[in-house]
């Protein structure tokens, strides 16, 4: 058990014998005294070496940074010499190619003036060019002379061969019949053109006619058509304005029978409060006259009771009287004496008697005011009621007038809506109506324009195709003249026309 306990490690060990213990001395310290204070100065000089490390580091750093800079400095510096070089040098290239291209220009100016100053035509010159183009137009002339005589020559020659002269003729005529049945073919095409083209307009002008015919009865039925369905529109439109009349009518008489209820039951409430005044004013009046009835008994039969009293008593004096005469006036003191407490006694009854009859009025008061009040109170419920009623039949009947009068209005909005949607629908149809029969007109105005112009035009036709024909029968008696002329005046001298005036015009201005 001793083994396995674990090692003590502290200086106290117990002894043999209980509460004995024993203190181990201290180890002794193999460190000198002066420990401590080598260990600090080797930490302050640790310190220092750092710190003297730290400022050398930051020296070197600024020590690189300014090299660094100076580098920067110098290359920056050497390359702004480098372009401030190569700009300057580019400025003289620039300036020599200036100076060059000045003193190229200058000479190339100079040039110009000694070519100019060499081309100067001089006196010399200006004739013998004179000379030399006076000769050209000798030449020229003497040309064209002899390119004239050639030409006459040959003419003559062509007048003075007979034989020539009979086959041009010959030819001549052989063509001009050839025209002449040219012209003649030609203005057959061109009557055939004409007749096939008055036939088409003559076509053209009964298809429209007829397409005219066709479009207006088409028109008319169709007009027919839109004026029925007009008219049933507007019958339509006629039997609901009857109807919304109506309807507003009865509307109107109903409102009237509305306010005449409210008038009636405003009167039967009316009627009601009156008759419940005159039925409480007569209560009151039939409780005051039972209350005057009872009073006029109760003093009756007092002034009875007093009465018979007073009798008694008369009777009693009488007979005491008429028994005791002697004792007469004794009796008669001793009577009034007794006569009066009696009569104090019956005073002291009589005001018991009326404290007790005001007591009973009050009490008989209280009751009536009691009940009173209980039939106040059940007639102002019973009035509250019936009015309350009223005022929710009232209520009610109004409701139903507001709603039925709202009713109205929108019958009245939506009558008049439609109304105006009818007015709206007709002013459009007669719009439409009008700028149909419009476009109608004016359509009919173009066709008729149209029907107008190729009328014109057929005419001016028939006038320009007259004209002509007049003008090819005067040309072709002109041309006939001609010829016949020309023929003379070929058999006359040797001499003949080429080509038919009729033929140059059409060579000049061919019919297409």
């Amino acid at each position: 058990m001793m083994a396995t306990q674990r090692q003590r490690r502290c200086r106290e060990y117990t002894g043999p014998t209980p509460h004995s213990v024993a203190i181990r001395e201290r180890p002794t310290n193999k460190r000198p005294p002066e420990y401590n204070i080598l260990e600090r100065r080797k930490k302050e000089q640790a310190i220092e070496e750092a710190e003297s490390m730290t400022k050398y580091q930051n020296l070197c750093d600024l020590k690189n940074d300014w090299e660094k800079w100076t580098d920067k400095k110098i290359q920056l510096n050497t390359v702004k010499r480098r372009v401030k070089t190569l700009m300057q040098a580019e400025e003289f290239s620039i300036e020599d190619r200036r100076e060059r291209l000045r003193s190229m220009l200058a000479d190339e100016e100079q040039r110009y003036i000694e070519e100019m100053d060499a081309k100067e035509e001089t006196t010399i010159e200006r004739q013998a060019k004179m000379r030399e183009k006076a000769k050209s137009l000798r030449e020229k002339r003497e040309l064209e002379r002899l390119q004239f005589v050639d030409k006459m020559l040959d003419k003559q020659w062509r007048d003075q061969c007979e034989e020539l002269r009979s086959t041009l003729t010959k030819r001549h005529q052989d063509e001009v019949c050839a025209e002449r049945m040219e012209q003649l073919r030609l203005k057959a095409i061109m009557d055939d053109e004409a007749q096939q083209e008055e036939k088409m307009y003559a076509d053209l002008w009964e298809q429209d006619r007829l397409n005219k015919a066709a479009r207006e009865e088409k028109e008319a039925v169709e007009k027919h058509k839109r004026d029925m369905e007009t008219l049933d529109t507007l019958r339509m439109q006629m039997a609901a304005l009857e109807a919304q009349k109506a309807e507003e009518k009865k509307l109107k008489e109903e409102e009237a029978q509305l306010l005449k209820e409210q008038a009636a039951l405003r009167k039967l409430e009316e009627q009601k409060a009156a008759e419940e005044k005159r039925r409480r004013q007569k209560e009151t009046h039939d409780m005051l006259d039972q209350s005057l009835r009872m009073k006029a008994k109760k003093q009756a039969k007092e002034q009875q009771e007093q009465l018979a009293f007073d009798m008694k008593m008369l009777e009693q004096l009488l007979e005491e009287t008429r028994n005791e005469a002697l004792e007469n006036e004794q009796r008669k003191r001793e009577l009034r004496e007794e006569d009066r407490r009696y009569r104090e006694y019956l005073h002291q009854l009589m005001e018991e008697e009326k404290a007790r009859e005001k007591e009973m009025e009050k009490m008989i008061d209280a009751e009536v005011e009691k009940m009173w009040q209980k039939r106040l109170k059940q007639r102002r419920l019973e009035r509250e009621a019936r009015k309350r009623l009223l005022e929710d039949v009232l209520a009610g009947r109004k409701q139903q007038l507001e709603a039925k009068m709202m009713e109205n209005e929108k019958k009245k909005l939506v009558a008049q809506k439609e109304r105006q949607e009818l007015l709206d629908i007709i002013e459009t149809n007669k719009r439409i109506e009008r700028e149909q029969q419009e476009k109608m007109r004016q359509k009919n105005l173009r066709h008729q324009d149209d029907l107008i112009g190729q009328m014109d035009y057929n005419n001016r036709q028939e006038q320009l195709r007259l004209l002509e024909e007049r003008q090819e029968h005067l040309l072709s008696q002109d041309a006939e003249v001609e010829y016949q002329r020309k023929l003379k005046d070929a058999l006359d001298r040797p001499f003949i026309d080429k080509v038919h005036p009729v033929r140059r015009r059409q060579m000049n201005s061919p019919i297409i």
